[in-house]
């Protein structure tokens, strides 16, 4: 089911250049592995209807760790069902449970439906990310 996630998650950005489902995979189960990343997921009746996952890192001007959204997905038919303010909440439970000092997270500018939940869901504006493509 992470599969079909995956693919919802890459159809709702904007920019899909370069978005290969295969490769996200590939990501993903790569990611397992590192002690950084977590990942979890929301289940209705035996099946996977959701994730989100986050990395903790340390910074210099933090006291403790930093814990970073770097995506949340809820596939559509179970979507305004309450499954992603779940997994925001027990992302935000997890990270205080590693000693996160905070938690950010950040959404294509276009995505107003994605800010505004953010922000419903206690995020506030406190910065900017800036992004510049590598490859």
């Amino acid at each position: 089911m992470i599969e079909g996630l995956t693919n919802e998650l890459i159809e709702s950005l904007k920019d899909k250049e370069g978005m290969d489902a295969r490769k996200v995979l590939a990501n993903c189960r790569d990611l397992l592995g590192d002690a950084s990343f977590h990942l979890l997921v929301a289940e209705m009746g035996g099946v996977v209807v959701g994730f989100i996952n986050f990395t903790v890192r340390r910074t210099l001007l933090h006291s403790g760790p930093s814990g970073l959204i770097d995506e949340l997905v809820v596939t559509s038919r179970y979507r305004r069902r309450g499954v992603a303010k779940q997994l925001i909440r027990a992302s935000i439970e997890r990270c205080g449970q590693l000693g996160c000092c905070e938690l950010e997270v950040g959404t294509e500018l276009a995505n107003t439906n994605a800010i505004r939940f953010y922000k419903n869901c206690g995020f506030e504006d406190r910065g900017v990310i800036l992004e510049k493509d590598l490859k």
